[in-house]
């Protein structure tokens, strides 16, 4: 069974001591067919296409700046992004994040989502959002849809316009995202006790338009909970979710895999 991590940050420090070993050997081991690593602030981007380049064919980079960046994100830098996308996949993770209003309010956050969706509209790029809401207020979520229909424009040579990276929300949100042209990025969150309103809505979503991801070194599935996660950790979650979904975790494989590939241009 292949498994494709569609969201990975292998170059946190928290890998430094093992990074070499988990990619070369754990990982190939455990079914795990390719990476996309997120470069999600300037400091990373270097790092992020830096390791790619060593590994090419098994990790391939996403560049772009988180919504908590928002207030730091200068012309320069701007700049400098513009060049490097080209060697990147897609744009990401972007989007709006209304937990860090103390870092980056809501117009600094959404002036550069702006900037995020015009560069991936520009270079022909998918976008891996990053959403996420304070408590049961789900706004955020109207925001983010509203700012993509007025500012980007989903590649014509791919099938998929982006991803919602770490679908925690209701099927309300997961069925807007999908009519966009988005997939919806599965990590260990599915697996949390709490999370039956997540479960509810990616089963009525159904298998076709998943993507599997860990986001590591955070969100341990279920079992594996304040430990580092990394991609390995998708051959937990692949069983957990298609056992949960009525399908055969080979399935599943095959689908989120298929659809990955796709959501890079990597076919």
């Amino acid at each position: 069974m292949q498994l494709f991590d569609s969201h990975a940050h292998l170059t946190d420090p928290a890998f430094n001591s093992d990074r070499k070993t988990l990619i070369e050997n754990v990982l190939p081991q455990d079914g795990i067919a390719g990476v996309a690593e997120i470069g999600c602030s300037p400091e990373e981007w270097q790092e992020t296409l830096t390791l790619a380049d060593e590994y090419r064919g098994f990790i391939f980079p996403v560049l772009g700046v988180h919504p908590e960046n928002a207030s730091k994100f200068t012309a320069a830098q701007e700049t400098l992004l513009s060049t490097l996308i080209q060697r990147a996949c897609a744009v990401g993770e972007i989007g709006l994040d209304y937990t860090c209003l103390e870092v980056a309010d809501k117009d600094l956050q959404q002036h550069l989502f702006m900037q995020m969706l015009r560069l991936a509209s520009l270079h022909e790029k998918t976008a891996v959002l990053h959403v996420r809401r304070t408590a049961e207020d789900y706004s955020v979520y109207d925001d983010t849809f509203a700012l993509l229909k007025q500012y980007f424009t989903a590649p014509k040579k791919r099938p998929y316009a982006g991803v919602l990276h770490c679908f925690c929300a209701r099927y309300e949100e997961a069925e807007k995202a999908l009519d966009e042209g988005f997939l919806l990025g599965i990590n260990g969150c599915f697996t949390y006790k709490k999370n039956e309103y997540i479960r509810e809505a990616v089963k009525k979503a159904g298998p076709s338009y998943l993507v599997l991801e860990t986001d590591c070194p955070y969100l341990s599935p279920q079992g594996k909970r304040g430990q580092r996660n990394d991609p390995s950790n998708l051959a937990l979650l692949a069983p957990f979710v298609a056992d949960y979904l009525g399908v055969e975790p080979e399935t599943l494989a095959e689908i989120t895999t298929r659809n990955t590939k796709a959501l890079y241009g990597l076919e």
